[in-house]
């Protein structure tokens, strides 16, 4: 007897993440003549900005640039901070086999950045810049689906809700806004320092748009106009959404964003307290919802025998996705009498093997010592977490400031953030065809008695007997026995006198 089968095709994104890719960025500068000569060298800081993703045949390739500034103190004027602005271009390229029709999300961080003296009128800047790419490939399975099953043949059929990526889309923003920094403080007479960090708070599929908020944050270093260097931080939130290319009833939204221009300034006004803020990214969205996929994964013949056809799925689904918060506590230097400002670099490598996240974090600290002179120094130190992934589970951990860093007690109270997704790339057995064969002839006992243990289906398989009729003769409630027991086991296949009668 031939089987029946019916097509399912499953579509979605094929997810294929290259990361760990490091590289060192140099650059060398040369002070202009306007400005003083350089006595000492205190901070150093940037932030990476992206200007265009390409998908070529055999590979793919970001080019972008790190927006850099250097901070020194002058031989001429000790009390005061010098900014020199560098930029250090990059290029991250990847010969992997793919289509033209990928999409490429990329995510590229700086895990140090400092600038060394080399005369009193030229500094190197060298940066650490990590990045991770992310391909996202149209891809579809077919999947063979037995219809009603013959009452001679016991089926294994599981309905899997496969966590896959199902449609991505991009969303460009351009934040032009005004920030204005406390009445009760200083105001800014020149602007020292920026950085600025993209956070997305929340985020969810209705229908076909993906919506999502977040804010910038944004802390400044500035010489107010008696002089005084002081920092400021705060926030510009914002809300959107991006259309997708279908309808999604339920998923998961990730959203990667990347910086693409950034620039801050006073505007000389308000006793020189709002700043002007101009920022161009772009939100990166991947949508993942749960795909089922009914698999028939074993089956054998009650009556006669069975010769069976199988097909191998390799997918790789979501596992699980989780964003834990951390705090980090960084001992303050010994020699520090004031803290005045810090660059925070968090970093989280790879984790394609089993084992607990390890990620650290650097951070570049701007102080002044016990005699008032101003320094710099980088201290790094790892990040306790929680997080283990198990044997044969990949994915991503993203270590993220989790809000704004403040002074306790001797150290610096740092709030992060360890956004976890893991996966793991399985390959399922599916029934894809067979032919079932009558009994010949022989008797066989109606009912047995076994001392079993584990799942009732390789107890019934093993006795020709149904995880239903198993359960039934034996009143049980669960389909896996954990300890040992004794079962009646009634026969499943009929003795070939009742099939010639």
């Amino acid at each position: 007897m031939e089987l029946i089968f019916q097509e399912q095709t499953v579509r979605f994104l094929a997810e294929t993440v290259y990361d760990g890719l490091c590289q060192e960025q140099t650059a060398e500068m040369t002070v202009p003549e306007t400005m003083p000569e350089i006595a000492r060298i205190v901070d150093c800081f940037g932030t990476v900005t992206v200007q265009n993703r390409v998908v070529e045949s055999g590979s793919v390739s970001v080019t972008g640039g790190i927006q850099a500034g250097v901070l020194y103190v002058p031989a001429e004027d000790e009390t005061r901070l010098e900014r020199i602005d560098v930029y250090l271009p990059f290029t991250v390229t990847k010969k992997v086999p793919t289509r033209e029709d990928a999409t490429l999300f990329y995510w590229g961080w700086l895990r140090s950045i400092e600038a060394r003296f080399i005369n009193a009128r030229k500094i190197l800047v060298r940066a650490g810049l990590c990045s991770e790419l992310t391909l996202l490939s149209p891809a579809e399975l077919s999947v063979s689906c037995l219809g009603k099953a013959p009452a001679e043949l016991a089926c294994l059929t599981h309905t899997y809700p496969l966590r896959l990526p199902v449609c991505a889309a991009e969303k460009e923003l351009q934040l032009a806004d005004e920030l204005l920094m406390p009445e009760d403080g200083p105001g800014a007479d020149r602007l020292l320092k920026w950085t600025c960090g993209v956070e997305i708070e929340e985020s969810r599929v209705i229908g076909e748009k993906a919506v999502f908020k977040g804010s910038l944050r944004i802390r400044v270093l500035f010489s107010s106009d008696s002089g005084r260097l002081a920092a400021w931080e705060g926030t510009v939130p914002f809300s959107q959404y991006a259309e997708l290319d279908r309808a999604v009833e339920e998923g998961g939204v990730s959203i990667q964003p990347i910086l693409r221009h950034v620039e801050i300034d006073t505007d000389g006004q308000l006793d020189s307290r709002r700043l002007l803020l101009n920022v161009s990214l772009t939100a990166q969205i991947t949508v993942r919802a749960d795909v089922p996929v009914t698999l028939t994964e074993d089956a054998y013949a009650l009556r006669g025998s069975f010769t069976p056809s199988w097909q191998t799925l390799p997918l790789s689904p979501l596992l699980d996705s989780r964003s834990l918060p951390l705090t980090a506590n960084l001992p303050i230097p010994p020699e520090a009498e004031r803290v005045l400002d810090w660059t925070l670099l968090p970093d989280c490598p790879a984790q394609s093997v089993p084992g607990p996240a390890a990620p650290s974090l650097r951070v570049n600290l701007v102080y002044f010592d016990r005699d008032r002179t101003l320094r710099g120094k980088v201290v790094q130190q790892p990040v306790q977490t929680d997080f283990v992934r198990a044997e044969g589970e990949a994915g991503r951990c993203v270590l993220l400031p989790g809000g704004g860093a403040a002074l306790r007690a001797g150290s610096l109270e740092i709030p992060l953030r360890l956004d976890c997704e893991t996966v793991r790339a399985e390959t399922w057995r599916n029934l894809c065809g067979g032919t079932l064969e009558p009994a010949q002839g022989g008797d066989r006992p109606s009912l047995t008695v076994r001392r079993v243990s584990g799942p009732l289906w390789e107890v019934a398989k093993a006795g020709g007997s149904t995880v239903e009729a198993l359960m039934a003769a034996n009143h049980l409630d669960t389909d896996c026995l954990e300890e040992e027991r004794l079962l009646l086991i009634p026969a499943g296949r009929i003795p070939a006198k009742e099939e010639e009668a």
